[in-house]
Formats: C-alpha cells, sequence, structure tokens
C-alpha cells in the first residue's frame, strides 16, 4: 500500500507514532543536562541506548523510503538526526574523560554505519532491510536494561532512564499499533518485543525503588529508636 494510498486511520496512526516517537527520541535530554553539568558519569548515560537507536533510525528509515511509508520514514529521518546531536555530545564528552572507551564507541559506531551504508544500498530490498531494522530495534528498546543487574545489585534505581522507557512503551506501542493496521508483521514484531522489554524495566525501577525507600526508612527509623 502506498503512502497515497492509505486510508485515515493509516495516516492517523502513522503521525500519532511520528509524535510519539519525537518524545522517545528527545528524553535524553534529560540525563545529557546532567552529564554536561556533571551530576553523572558517561558510565550513568545512556551511550548504547543512543548508538542502537540511531542504527535503528538509519534502517527503519530506508525501510520506509523503499517500502514508500512516508511516515516510517519520517519519523526515524527525523529521530536519527536528534539522535546524532546527542551523540555527537556524547562522543567529544568521553573524548576528554576516556580515550579508550571513546574509541571504542567511535568504532562501534562507524562499523555499524557501514554495515547498514553496504545493506541498504547494495542490497536494496525492504524485506531484508525490515529485518534488519528488527534487530537493532529490539536492540534500542532492550538497551536501557543493560544496567538492570547493577541496579539489582547496588539499588540505584536511577540508573534505568525511565522517562525515556516510558517513551519506548508509548512509541513502541503507536508503532505496533500501526503495524497491525497496515498488517506489516515487521513492524509489529519488534515493537511487541520493545513493549516487553520496557515493561519488565519499569518493573525494576518500582520495585527496587519501593524496596529502597523501604529501607531507608527502616534505617531511619532504627535511628531514632
Amino acid at each position: 500500500m502506498s503512502d497515497s494510498d492509505e486510508d485515515l486511520g493509516s495516516l492517523i496512526f502513522g503521525w500519532v507514532g511520528t509524535a510519539i516517537a519525537l518524545f522517545f527520541y528527545i528524553t535524553p535530554v534529560v540525563p545529557f543536562l546532567k552529564l554536561i553539568k556533571g551530576e553523572i558519569t558517561w558510565k550513568e548515560s545512556p551511550g548504547i541506548l543512543l548508538i542502537c537507536s540511531f542504527l535503528n533510525c538509519i534502517l527503519w528509515s530506508d525501510y520506509g523510503l523503499l517500502g514508500d511509508k512516508f511516515s516510517v520514514y519520517f519519523a526515524n529521518g527525523l529521530g536519527g538526526t536528534i539522535t546524532l546531536i546527542f551523540i555527537v555530545i556524547f562522543l567529544i564528552h568521553l573524548a576528554n574523560r576516556n580515550i579508550f572507551y571513546s574509541l571504542l564507541y567511535n568504532i562501534v559506531l562507524l562499523a555499524g554505519v557501514i554495515e547498514i551504508y553496504f545493506l541498504c544500498y547494495y542490497k536494496i530490498d525492504p524485506e531484508i532491510t525490515g529485518i534488519a531494522a528488527n534487530v537493532f530495534n529490539v536492540l534500542m528498546y532492550a538497551a536501557p536494561g543493560e544496567k538492570m543487574y547493577t541496579v539489582c545489585k547496588t539499588g540505584n534505581y536511577e540508573l534505568i532512564p525511565i522517562w525515556s522507557t516510558i517513551g519506548a512503551i508509548a512509541c513502541s506501542t503507536s508503532w505496533m499499533l500501526y503495524g497491525f493496521y497496515q498488517g506489516d508483521i515487521l513492524l509489529v514484531i519488534p515493537n511487541a518485543l520493545g513493549d516487553i522489554s520496557a515493561l519488565v524495566q519499569i518493573f525494576v525501577y518500582f520495585y527496587i525503588k519501593g524496596k529502597t525507600i523501604r529501607n531507608n526508612n527502616e534505617n531511619e527509623n532504627g535511628i531514632e529508636s
């Protein structure tokens, strides 16, 4: 179905998804302001999430372009641009503090871009691009989960970027509904998995937060008594 032939329902789902996706892509501004102010370290910033998001956007933008799905192309093109700005800020900040990890992040990012370039422009097939995009889509939504082990171990629930995770649920749900409406299984599967991943992260966040607050209250009551 070409974008020009889309009915009103498809257009509504597409533009709602685009608006929510924009919210998701700008949520890293909160931890980045903290990073710039020195309130958190680069290890606590969503570096992996940004790289996965950027590579994901490139693939989905290409998929939308090849499949004549303007909403998918526009949302991910805009998201990729915003994310790239965050990545540049992150890499500049990181280069001033840890050369090794700065080089590592640059190599991973460059390798991903080169691989996607060859995939998109030498094997021009929407299905192949869509399958590859699925992989990065799941990685993008699961990326904040890399810190869940540390959160469970240390009780520092703030390591999970809660607003990005909430934004991920809104974003993945809207695009999953768009995929259902379009009958596009390549859009449904990764966004359904994104919902599951984000819900697990939110559960861990509030569980550890509640546990930490209870422990702090018990310690305070113990000291007072």
